[in-house]
């Protein structure tokens, strides 16, 4: 049986549930590339009793069958992912290719940013579609996150923005790896319009949305130990994050319409 499993940010977001169905597994994996976990690997290992073995890159994409889904066949088989493993990555390829091979298959989830951006006193329910902001250079300056915040402003919602990292550094410990800074990823977003609205590809009034004084959230480590949250304009943020360089994984929060108690609540991060 081939179990996908999610384990949270952190040892304590792991339910009995799940540390009895690792307990009994012969083989178990963690993928370790994707995102970053507040313990180590050996307190992992240790926690659940089990010895693991790091799946990178390579492992996940082009491994799975051989090292994994064929072992399955005959043993109890898990691939611990962080967050939750059908939204922090998809997975449900590797489900589907397991399926086909006739396996039987469980998800365990848990936990991932969905749960925390709460925390901000935003309203989930108040949340658009979610976006991420990539690594951009000159040559690749994607319009996708504009764009999909466009359509949240427009309705009125609350656009979140997962910051991205540096998954081709294939490392068990990524706290070195690279990720995009917070200041950059508003810079961004503050570059993306103006460069449409020289190529014409919007109207000019859409790309007038945004400037240095809009308002956003800072979000440090959601769902660590150390979480920081900041609420100020996109230059107080952007100055405040070249002093003090705040820890991965990031995401910002545009805010849309807000009601009174979110604003009251956001009072509380203002720098």
């Amino acid at each position: 049986m081939f179990h996908l499993i999610g384990i949270g940010y952190k040892i304590g977001h792991i339910s009995v549930e799940q540390v009895e169905v690792i307990k009994n597994c012969k083989l178990v994996f963690l993928e370790y590339y994707t995102s970053f976990y507040e313990n180590k690997v050996e307190e992992l290992s240790e926690y659940l009793g089990v010895e693991i073995e790091l799946a990178d890159r390579s492992v996940v994409e082009s491994q799975i069958e051989e090292k994994m889904l064929v072992p399955a066949q005959k043993d109890d088989v898990a691939l611990l992912v962080m967050g939750d493993p059908l939204i922090a990555t998809t997975h449900t390829d590797l489900l589907l290719r397991a399926r086909e091979m006739e396996l039987e298959t469980s998800v365990l989830s848990n936990v991932s940013v969905a749960n925390f951006i709460t925390h901000t006193g935003l309203q989930f329910y108040k949340f658009g579609k979610i976006t991420s902001i990539p690594f951009f250079s000159e040559k690749f300056m994607p319009r996708t996150p504009y764009l999909v915040f466009l359509d949240n402003f427009k309705m009125g919602a609350h656009s979140l923005f997962l910051l991205d990292l540096n998954p081709s550094n294939d490392v068990a410990y990524k706290g070195k790896s690279r990720f995009l800074r917070a200041h950059e990823a508003l810079e961004f977003l503050l570059t993306i319009p103006k460069m449409m609205k020289e190529n014409e590809e919007l109207e000019e009034k859409d790309c007038q949305v945004l400037d240095s004084e809009t308002h956003a959230v800072l979000c440090s480590r959601l769902g660590f130990s150390d979480e920081k949250i900041v609420y100020g304009t996109f230059e107080e943020l952007m100055d405040l994050d070249k002093k003090e360089e705040f820890p991965e994984p990031l995401c910002l929060i545009v805010p849309g319409d807000l009601h009174e108690m979110e604003e009251k609540y956001l009072d509380l991060f203002r720098i």
